[in-house]
């Protein structure tokens, strides 16, 4: 059975029951393994990413060619959606100009986080929407932030333009 060592003393390091020994652990690392892929799950379930008609977003017009628009559009979104974190970025464009999407994707699951489609209604006038994951970074400041950096054309993580002034009428 146990051999003595040079020592003259018995090796019992590794005689922890070869009977139960083998099936108790791999029931532990099964179980741990189970545990680990759970916790992964429900991680990962919290980034979903954009969630339409919960996510914040905004559709307008804006006066300017779809390209011109797609270009403000992506130099926005490598400024300020990016982040140090290098996130992945998917961007099309039509060859007949008529069309484009730009979107921020998450590393891990591939999940959209930000996201502005474009779409030419003329030659200069190009329809907008933006929508954002509404968490950290990717929140109603940043769909504000997309929307001046496309119609004023200077990017900035936040937008400092005034808003267009709404009417009040007496009553």
């Amino acid at each position: 059975m146990n051999q003595p060592n040079k020592l003259n003393q018995p090796n019992v390091a590794f005689t922890v029951s070869k009977a139960h020994g083998d099936a108790g652990m791999s029931f532990f690392i099964r179980a741990f393994a189970a545990l680990c892929l759970l916790g992964l799950a429900f991680a990962l379930a919290g980034c979903q990413g954009v969630a339409p008609g919960r996510s914040p977003s905004e559709a307008f017009s804006v006066g300017v060619p779809l390209k011109t628009a797609y270009d403000r559009a992506l130099a926005q979104t490598n400024y300020c959606l990016v982040t140090e974190d290098r996130m992945p970025v998917q961007t099309s464009l039509s060859p007949d100009m008529q069309s484009g999407s730009i979107k921020v994707l998450m590393k891990l699951t591939n999940a959209v986080i930000a996201q502005t489609d474009l779409r030419a209604i003329d030659s200069n006038n190009t329809q907008v929407t933006v929508t954002m994951w509404g968490l950290n970074i990717w929140d109603a400041g940043a769909v504000s932030a997309m929307r001046a950096a496309i119609e004023f054309g200077v990017v900035s993580c936040t937008n400092y333009f005034p808003s267009q002034p709404t009417r009040r009428t007496r009553s």
